[in-house]
């Protein structure tokens, strides 16, 4: 093909646009004086640009310290990690991403220290079939509200998640963290905290932060799992009461500071955990200043007489015990659902596989039949040649036993095809018990959605109750001063 001077310009344009682009897409970082190797202006937008960019140590740095081990991202914006990260730094050992409006991370087994803070992350992904060796996890100030990706990350030492969305915590989530430090769960919405860990403990936990939450109450008993815990943060929640504070000195022999200070703690229940705290020389337990109690200050820490003890901790038993059996049918429930939708893909691939092979045969047996008839047409034609020439020849003889052959063929074929045929409408009843099951599992998922209304109504009823036995604890007392 013959081109003119035009077209050579324009393909030559093209060439060079289609250079820059893939410069554009081509980062080379440089070794700060921390000793990370810096990227800087990397912005991705969608999973296809992250598979584009391409990221390359420098060339003079690698051949004289070796691989590079810990790189960091700067003034740059990403959806998520470039695809090619890890392929590129195969010894990297430490990653920070902060300020990168990541929605999602993945972390590669390889990996020590993680520092993804200040994102937008909802989902952790990591390499199936693997335990990563990180150490060390950063994921404050994100959008995390489950954390069961993580459960088999065995090698953690240090997990911050403050300020993230978590409701409810199961401690089980954490039972094979057997090297945990430090746990930071503070500045979440944290509304329950249960442990189904059974006689599995966490040996090296020390620090646990549990402030800024919505708690209302806890149960101490679940911290028997944490015999090292020196530091406990309860502070700024709402807590009413705890239970099993008189196991205290069993439970946490070591611990040296317990933060509960900006509760919402009935008088008589907090007298009783500080005269444990005091048993056990518990020195940090309250604030610097308790001047705005609205009621009264016990040992620094404010505290009402307001509420009708014994009601408040059985309707908060209730409702504790409420939304633990709500959480277990919700997890019944997914399970169920998980279970069904992978039954349902392996249904239809089975029926697809079968609808194939069905296919196949029916192209097979109409193969046949066409050979068949040709065959009949030809022996019709040698018999008449025969005759016509007055003698029998061997292949009239021989054409009757390919026939038989060639029928006998397409009778297992056709029973070949109603056999699949038959398993293919067994598979399609499967498919539709399967479909009845899935409507049942959505119908129990409504009854849960009608039962945490109803939750909702008792929660309502109950600040209904408390407000109205305040009147009348306000009543009593004009009453005893008339």
């Amino acid at each position: 093909m013959h081109l003119g001077i035009g077209d050579t310009s324009l393909l030559l344009v093209l060439i060079m646009v289609r250079t820059q682009l893939c410069d554009c897409l081509r980062y080379t970082c440089t070794v700060g004086t921390d000793g990370f190797c810096i990227f800087q202006g990397v912005h991705i937008e969608t999973a296809e640009q992250a598979q584009e960019v391409q990221l390359e140590p420098p060339a003079a740095v690698t051949e004289v310290a070796g691989p590079v081990t810990r790189v960091k991202f700067r003034d740059s914006s990403m959806f998520m990690l470039p695809t090619r990260l890890y392929a590129a730094f195969r010894q990297l050992q430490e990653l920070r991403v902060w300020w990168m409006q990541l929605h999602s991370i993945h972390i590669n087994a390889r990996l020590l220290t993680l520092d993804a803070e200040k994102n937008r992350i909802s989902s952790i992904t990591s390499d199936p079939d693997t335990v990563p060796l990180l150490r060390k996890l950063e994921l404050s100030q994100n959008r995390l509200r489950n954390i069961d990706n993580i459960s088999h990350f065995e090698h953690l030492e240090s997990l911050e998640l403050g300020h993230n969305d978590l409701r409810t915590l199961d401690l089980c989530v954490l039972q094979r963290m057997q090297r945990l430090r430090l746990l930071d769960l503070s500045s979440n919405n944290l509304a329950l905290v249960k442990s189904s860990l059974g006689h599995e403990k966490l040996p090296a936990l020390t620090v646990l932060y549990l402030n800024d939450n919505r708690l209302t109450y806890l149960d101490l008993g679940i911290l028997r799992a944490m015999p090292a815990l020196e530091k406990l943060h309860l502070a700024n929640n709402a807590l009413v009461y705890v239970d099993n504070y008189d196991n205290l000195p069993a439970l946490l022999p070591r611990l040296r500071s317990l933060q509960i200070y900006e509760n919402d703690w009935h008088c008589e229940a907090l007298t009783d955990v500080l005269g444990q705290l005091r048993k056990m020389g518990v020195q940090e337990y309250k604030a610097y200043s308790a001047f705005n109690c609205k009621d009264r200050s016990i040992d620094g820490v404010c505290c009402t007489d307001n509420k009708p003890f014994a009601l408040v901790r059985k309707s908060h038993q209730y409702i504790s015990n409420y939304a633990t059996e709500l959480n277990g049918h919700a997890r019944y429930l997914a399970r169920e659902l998980h279970r069904t939708r992978h039954e349902l893909h392996r249904l239809v691939a089975s029926e697809n596989f079968t609808q194939t092979t069905l296919q196949t045969l029916g192209d097979e047996v109409d193969e046949l039949r066409s050979q068949l008839s040709d065959l009949v047409l030809e022996g019709e034609r040698a018999g008449n040649r025969e005759k016509a020439n007055g003698r029998n020849g061997a292949v009239g003889g021989d054409q009757p036993q390919t026939v038989e052959r060639l029928a006998s063929e397409l009778a297992k074929l056709r029973r070949d095809y109603q056999k699949l045929a038959g398993e293919n409408q067994t598979m399609r009843q499967q498919v539709r018990q399967y479909e009845q099951l899935k409507q049942e599992v959505l119908q129990l998922r409504e009854a849960s959605d009608d039962t945490k209304l109803e939750l909702q109504l008792l929660k309502e009823q109950n600040a209904l109750l408390r407000h109205d036995l305040q009147k009348l604890q306000k009543l009593f007392t004009l009453g005893a001063n008339v």
